[in-house]
């Protein structure tokens, strides 16, 4: 029915824009002279909201991530060096701590309690 309704209005509408007005023009003609000025108004209307549209999202995605920056340091120390920095990365390691078997004991008992 959709097709039926959309070929019918489809064909209606073509019937009139090609009816003459006058001196070899066509209805189709007049008003495209008519509503030109505006479209090419409106086509360039939108390219440039498009644009500032484009570079505003860029701009907002680029800022929506934060930089990942190390961490650093100062510390002042006597003797011959004024500024020592020491870079601290967060790496996931297993800790470089030994413990006796008395501390492993007591450490799975208190994890065990909690």
């Amino acid at each position: 029915m959709f097709i039926i309704r959309f070929a019918f209005y489809f064909v209606l509408s073509f019937a009139i824009l090609c009816i003459p007005i006058g001196n070899g023009h066509q209805l189709f003609d007049k008003l495209f002279t008519m509503v030109t000025p505006y479209a090419r108004d409106a086509v360039k209307t939108t390219k440039q909201k498009m644009s500032s549209t484009k570079r505003y999202s860029k701009k907002l995605y680029s800022n929506s991530s934060p930089a990942i920056e190390e961490d650093e340091v100062k510390s002042k120390m006597a003797g011959i060096q004024k500024k020592v920095k020491k870079i601290i990365k967060n790496e996931n390691k297993p800790s470089d701590d030994t413990y006796t078997e008395d501390e492993q004991e007591r450490l799975k008992k208190v994890l065990s309690e909690e």
